[in-house]
């Protein structure tokens, strides 16, 4: 195992890489795009909220049905296909907003339905990874797109979206409708000679398999506990996010420069610990986790006990870096866990999961900021305290896949999986009657985490 990570990534993985990047900077651009056209459209709060809201609700509600169109699909052609009609939405987007012809509704409307696309990609893209390289390099290669997805979507993209918005507000839509042209010429290019070939299926039941993907990221005790301990991690982190406007500039007292340096070193300093990350991923998966757990709860208290502008930035560095770790751990473990031909369907109820997950813990955060700014952060740190306490010795279960990639790799080779390729059963139909397809992954996508 430890000679196969030595191992370098195989080239078609860098033009995949390539696509990806070329979309997350899309991604980035928009995410300060939407609520920059909303605040343009109206000065209510609320109808700004309304945009970002509906961002979260379209793979929160759809994640499922889309990673059993993800199974059923080819991959390739999906995410191609996504990319197309997402540049389309976005070319059309920007006419209209160029030309004073959309509304709030309309730009809601908008923000659901490229998020919506955005889902599917999402999943398919998770499912393509697993033809694009071996088992062996599952761990590599979402290190490489976990930590690159976060440095270009969530620092590099939002601050080139605010400076072109200052420039055109239909600049941000325009841009990323040319991302994902440049993604969709990339991934064309894709070449798959060692694609998994889709079997004949006879009984094809659209709703039977959405319920099957319920039953494959949470049918097993390994798949119960990382779907508990992502949900969790989520849940308090979407909390802390939320209140740190409210930590930086009421409760520090910051003022607007102070606060937008502190959130840039912050990133910086994220930055920084990413690249160790390639490190951490090679140790055991319970380990890891372990890590990002003791990163986390530092980094809350640091937030919450925060006086100062460097002590915020080092507080969300070690945070952010907890997301990260965790989010590329327990990913490559599912990964490693359940067969081929299921892994659109393990990502969509994964993403309902962290989704569900964000939007709930963002309403706690709130809340919590309401009564005090350092209230969030150490209710966190308590939680992932709690977290670990209550995990550490369950989480050694997840070691048994690390022998797993080896036989995993054989096997897919040469036929087609089944649930045996790993330690765990994950249930299922009977794997000769499932589609096997061109299945596409969850790349991180962020995954904040995930």
């Amino acid at each position: 195992m430890a000679d196969a990570e030595k191992e370098p990534l195989p080239r078609l993985f860098w033009w995949f890489f390539a696509a990806g990047a070329v979309s997350w900077l899309g991604d980035g651009v928009i995410v300060v795009g939407f609520p920059l056209l909303a605040a343009g459209l109206t000065g209510s709060p609320l109808g700004i909220a309304a945009v970002v809201v509906t961002q979260r609700l379209a793979p929160m509600l759809l994640s499922l049905p889309a990673g059993a169109l993800a199974d059923r699909w080819n991959a390739r052609v999906t995410v191609i296909a996504t990319n197309a009609a997402q540049a389309v939405l976005f070319a059309v987007a920007a006419l209209l907003v160029a030309g004073n012809h959309v509304g709030l509704a309309g730009l809601i409307v908008i923000a659901f339905l490229a998020d919506a696309l955005g889902t599917l990609f999402t999943c398919s893209n998770s499912a393509l990874l697993a033809d694009v390289v071996e088992p062996k390099h599952f761990g590599a290669a979402n290190t490489w797109l976990r930590g690159t997805n976060a440095i270009i979507a969530f620092v590099i993209g939002p601050g080139v979206g605010g400076l072109l918005y200052s420039t055109g507000r239909q600049l941000p839509l325009l841009i990323d409708a040319c991302s994902f042209v440049a993604a969709a010429v990339v991934l064309t290019t894709l070449r798959l000679p060692n694609a998994r070939p889709r079997p004949e299926r006879t009984d094809r039941h659209f709703v039977a398999e959405v319920k099957e993907g319920v039953r494959i990221s949470f049918g097993s005790a390994q798949m119960r506990l990382m779907a508990g301990m992502v949900g969790t991690m989520t849940l308090a982190q979407a909390g802390s996010v939320a209140a740190i406007v409210v930590l930086g500039t009421h409760t520090v007292g910051l003022g607007k420069a102070g606060f937008g340096w502190t959130l840039a070193a912050g990133n910086i300093a994220a930055v920084a610990v990413m690249l160790s990350i390639g490190r951490l991923a090679k140790l055991r998966t319970s380990s890891a986790v372990l890590v990002s757990l003791a990163f986390g709860i530092v980094g809350e208290v640091l937030l919450g006990t925060a006086h100062n502008g460097p002590q915020i930035s080092l507080g969300l560095a070690l945070d952010g870096a907890a997301a990260l770790i965790v989010g590329i751990t327990l990913t490559t473990a599912r990964m490693r866990l359940v067969p081929r031909e299921q892994l659109g369907r393990m990502t969509g109820g994964y993403q309902t999961v962290m989704y569900a997950a964000g939007t709930v813990g963002t309403i706690i955060g709130g809340a919590l900021a309401e009564s005090s700014g350092r209230l969030p952060y150490l209710v966190c740190a308590a939680i992932y305290a709690g977290l670990l306490a209550t995990s550490f010795r369950r989480v050694r279960g997840l070691d048994v896949e690390a022998a797993a990639p080896a036989s995993a790799s054989a096997s897919t080779s040469t036929s087609t999986p089944t649930s045996t390729s790993t330690p765990v059963t994950v249930p299922t139909q009977n794997p000769a009657a499932d589609k096997v397809g061109d299945g596409v992954p969850g790349v991180p996508a962020g995954e904040v985490v995930d």
